[in-house]
């Protein structure tokens, strides 16, 4: 990959891959060289539906500006590059209700990518280049029916909240809440396995729009845990809004299960909780561990985790069900207190960050995709969030 100079700018347009190249690799460049960044001014890449690039040079203190002053005291992190899905996400439910994604590794030739939107009963694989985001195969993870009793009923959508990736499998879970009505939803209290084939990363079988896919385990065991957990029990019956369970966020790490709750907030902090994966799935007497409460600003619960060297990443939002300020958070484990930045976002003001995918590792950075609830196609955009 080349960079020429534009001149009377200090941005860099990037020359995009030639794919007949032997040494092509999409995920793996990114992964070695990460995301092209400029100096005083952002050059962001469109990977546009025709598959044409167009390239905006916008400049730093534009994004500045739009930046909530909520968080002024803290440093703020800009896209690096803001990119779209070629082809676009054409279901509207999918498209405007991105909610959760992470990324499986196997090489790096080799790498899959998966996302959710809470109101489908799939998820969607994606790949990552520096040509954009291009969209893939569906995988049903839930059937269109269940059995309650002699009736047959149907489920609605997962409410699926958050993606992490461990050992071989996708884990999506659902927010183990009642729905804005104060309603009880069945398919919102499960927790999914997604195995993938050891090479591609992909499922073998996608299922269909009435059968969920063979590679699909789900346990409805951690509704049966948080309700048995004395700091939470409390707050089971209550909706979303006011202070009822509400997770949005899962990551894996040394074979635990960290769900991260958007509400409640106990005692003024951020909630987290752990259970070891296995339990999750084959003992609904397991105990689930309350991590002390992470003050991440007034009014900030957890939007999504992401496991990470040394810690978890915690994108914040509100806990109330509304748009506002967003940071990304580096939290050593049974910390009371996160090193924050604040997230100038990519979408419009009323979009909602509430995916976060770990891209890349260095001794100086996290870089890190951010997408978007309330912004059609999810705002893809790629952060920097300093070490």
């Amino acid at each position: 990959m080349e960079a020429d100079e534009i001149k009377g700018t200090s941005v860099r347009a990037v020359r995009l891959y030639d794919k007949s190249s032997p040494d092509h690799s999409e995920l793996a460049t990114l992964n070695r060289r990460g995301w092209n960044e400029t100096e005083g001014t952002r050059g962001i890449m469109h990977t546009t539906m025709s598959g044409l690039v167009q390239i905006l040079v916008v400049p730093v203190s534009l994004f500045v500006g739009a930046c909530s002053l909520a968080f002024a005291e803290e440093p703020q992190i800009a896209p690096v590059k803001i990119l779209e899905f070629a082809p676009g996400l054409s279901i509207a439910k999918e498209a405007e209700n991105i909610s959760g994604s992470a990324c499986a590794i196997a090489s790096e030739e080799s790498y899959s990518c998966l996302l959710i939107g809470d109101e489908v009963r799939f998820a969607r694989f994606f790949s990552l280049s520096n040509d954009g985001l291009k969209s893939g195969e569906q995988v049903f993870i839930l059937p269109k029916e269940y059995k309650a009793g002699e009736q047959t009923k149907e489920y609605d959508e997962t409410d699926a909240e958050g993606i992490a990736f461990a050992d071989g499998a996708y884990y999506l879970i659902g927010s183990h809440g009642l729905n804005k009505s104060g309603k009880h939803q069945p398919s919102r209290y499960f927790l999914y396995r997604v195995t993938v084939d050891p090479v591609t990363g992909l499922a073998g079988d996608l299922g269909t729009k009435d059968i969920a896919s063979a590679q699909v385990t789900k346990s409805g065991n951690l509704e049966k845990i948080i309700a048995t957990t004395p700091e939470l029990a409390s707050y089971v019956n209550m909706v979303p809004d006011q202070e009822g369970i509400n997770i949005e966020g899962v990551a894996i790490k040394d074979g635990q299960l960290y769900v991260g709750f958007r509400g409640p907030l106990i005692a003024g902090g951020a909630t987290i909780g752990s259970v070891a994966l296995d339990d999750a799935f084959r003992n609904p007497s397991a105990s689930l561990t309350l991590l002390p409460p992470i003050k991440l600003g007034d009014g900030q619960g957890v939007r999504d985790l992401a496991a990470v060297e040394g810690g978890v990443l915690i994108l914040t939002g509100p806990q109330r069900d509304q748009a506002g300020p967003a940071k990304v958070c580096f939290w050593k484990l049974g910390e009371t207190s996160a090193k924050c930045h604040g997230v100038i976002k990519a979408g419009p003001d009323s979009s909602k960050p509430e995916a976060l995918t770990l891209l890349e590792t260095t001794d100086a950075k996290f870089q890190v995709l951010i997408m978007s609830d309330g912004a059609n196609g999810g705002a893809p955009a790629i952060y920097d969030v300093p070490r």
